[in-house]
C-alpha cells in the first residue's frame, strides 16, 4: 500500500497514536483516582493524601481565579490542568511523545475550553446577558465594540492552541535532538552520557507552566464572560 498522509504537517506519522497515547493517559487518571477514592479513610493513605491534596488545591486555585460560586467549575478546571499535564509529561519518557506537542491535539483542548466557557456564559447570564456583554458599554458604541469583542472572543482557542503547541513541539524537538547529537560530541566511551537531560529536567518545568498557563487562562475566561457589569441608578450614593 503507498505511503498516505495523515493529519497536518505539524504532525509526524499517524494522529491515532496520539490519540492512543491519550486515552493511556485518559484510563492512568482514572484508574488512579479509583483506586485513591474506592475506600477513602479518615486518616488517609499516600495515594489518597497525595490525591486529596492535588484536587482541593485546585479547587481553591480555580475559586480564587473565577471568583465568587467559582468552585463549581473547578471539577472541568481541574480535570483539563491534570490532563493536560500528563499528556505533556509524555515526551519526557525515552521513546514516547507528548500529543500536545502536535497542534491537532492542542486545537481540541482549546475547542474544548472555549466551548465550556461558552456554554456556562449563556447558562449563568442568559442570552440577553450574554449578548450584552459582547455589547459592551456603553450602549450606544456597542454597534463598534461588538464585533471587536466577539473577534477577541473568537482568537482565544488560536491563542491557546497555538502557546500550548508551540512551547512543547519546540521542547520535544530539543530534546531528541541533543539525544541524537550525544554520540557525536562527547568522547565515544562517554556516547551513552545523556547530555538531553538538563533539558529532560527543564521540560517537566515547562510542562507544569504550560499546563498551569491553559488553565488559568480558562479560568480567567470564565472569570470576564460571568462578570456581570450592572450599572447603579441615577443619583445612587455609593
Amino acid at each position: 500500500m503507498p505511503p498516505q498522509h495523515h493529519g497536518s504537517g505539524l504532525v509526524e506519522g499517524s494522529p491515532w497514536t496520539l490519540v492512543i497515547m491519550s486515552w493511556v493517559v485518559i484510563l492512568t487518571l482514572g484508574l488512579l483516582s479509583y483506586l485513591a477514592m474506592r475506600r477513602p479513610r479518615r486518616i488517609p493513605g499516600p495515594l489518597q493524601n497525595v490525591m486529596e491534596i492535588a484536587v482541593s488545591g485546585m479547587f481553591n486555585f480555580v475559586g480564587d481565579v473565577v471568583g465568587p460560586g467559582g468552585r463549581k467549575f473547578a471539577p472541568f478546571v481541574a480535570t483539563l490542568f491534570f490532563y493536560i499535564l500528563s499528556l505533556n509529561l509524555l515526551g519526557i519518557i525515552p521513546g514516547l511523545r507528548s500529543p500536545t506537542s502536535a497542534l491537532n491535539m492542542t486545537i481540541a483542548l482549546a475547542l474544548c475550553s472555549f466551548s465550556y466557557v461558552q456554554f456556562q456564559a449563556i447558562r449563568q447570564n442568559g442570552p440577553v446577558g450574554y449578548f450584552m456583554h459582547f455589547w459592551g458599554d456603553p450602549w450606544w458604541l456597542g454597534f463598534l465594540m461588538f464585533p471587536i469583542h466577539v473577534i477577541g472572543e473568537l482568537a482565544k482557542p488560536l491563542s491557546l492552541s497555538i502557546r500550548l503547541f508551540g512551547n512543547i513541539f519546540g521542547e520535544d524537538k530539543i530534546i531528541v535532538i541533543l539525544a541524537g547529537m550525544s554520540p557525536f560530541i562527547i568522547k565515544p566511551w562517554l556516547k551513552y552520557l545523556p547530555i538531553q537531560f538538563p533539558m529532560m529536567a527543564f521540560g517537566v518545568f515547562t510542562s507544569f507552566i504550560q499546563a498551569l498557563i491553559f488553565t488559568v487562562l480558562t479560568a480567567g475566561y470564565l472569570s470576564v464572560m460571568l462578570t456581570h457589569h450592572e450599572e447603579a441608578p441615577a443619583g445612587a450614593v455609593h
